[in-house]
């Protein structure tokens, strides 16, 4: 399973940005959008496609893997655990 936190700060490292604040430039949206997202608010599936198609990943691995980060139905997150593995 791939996090928020993990797509956010692999996306810094990899185009080489400072800072958060940088980072929501990169992205379009605000600062308090990217301090949201590392409090735990969920990501779009949008912004999803969008960071992992920057970080040449599997588009659909990084999408389950968001996708069970807002599962709260512990059926839901467990048939999400398993198509992620």
């Amino acid at each position: 399973m791939i996090t928020t936190l993990e797509l956010l700060d692999g996306l810094k490292a990899r185009r080489d940005i400072s800072s958060d604040y940088k980072l929501a430039k990169y992205l379009g949206i605000t600062q308090q959008a990217v301090s949201k997202l590392r409090n735990g608010t969920s990501m779009s599936e949008e912004m999803a496609f969008k960071i992992a198609d920057d970080l040449e990943m599997d588009a659909e691995l990084v999408v389950l893997s968001i996708l069970l980060e807002k599962a709260k139905n512990e059926r839901t997150k467990s048939i999400l655990k398993k198509l992620v593995a």
